[in-house]
């Protein structure tokens, strides 16, 4: 199964044309905003999934020094967070931080997200080249795990 989650590069990749005014990553850096706007419009069709929070906070380790306190006041708790795997099987909150820290802080059970496959992930990237750096590596990682199951 994992073979067919192998990246065919497409060598006319193209960035989203929906400006990138929320981002995340460092070398490689995803468009958040497009992946909004392509979830709302159906353009993009993610998983919907409960986050246990409890749960997620034991398997992950979470920096919540970068948020901002005051703002968590008015964080909507009714839009999902945004998860993406950024590794094979591991899912990483991409959009959402301040929701999360919230629900926590709140004694929440869950939140719900949507999760996009790391396959979906490739069309966010910035430019052709980050592209082309995460279809290496994201073939790198299938191989790795192939060979750690057999």
């Amino acid at each position: 199964m994992a073979k067919k989650r192998i990246l065919i590069l497409n060598k006319n990749f193209e960035p989203s044309s929906i400006p990138a005014e929320e981002v995340y990553g460092g070398f490689l850096q995803f468009n958040i905003s497009a992946i909004i706007s392509d979830i709302s419009s159906k353009n993009l069709i993610a998983q919907q999934k409960r986050i246990y929070l409890k749960q997620w906070f034991e398997e992950h380790s979470a920096d919540f020094s970068v948020i901002n306190k005051k703002h968590l006041k008015s964080v909507d708790l009714s839009t999902p967070v945004i998860q993406a795997e950024i590794r094979i099987n591991r899912y990483e909150i991409i959009d959402g931080n301040h929701r999360m820290k919230k629900a926590l802080d709140d004694g929440r059970t869950y939140i719900n997200s949507y999760q996009i496959s790391g396959e979906q992930l490739a069309n966010y990237l910035l430019n052709k080249e980050q592209y082309e750096s995460y279809v290496r590596y994201w073939n790198e990682k299938v191989e790795n795990y192939i060979e750690d199951m057999v």
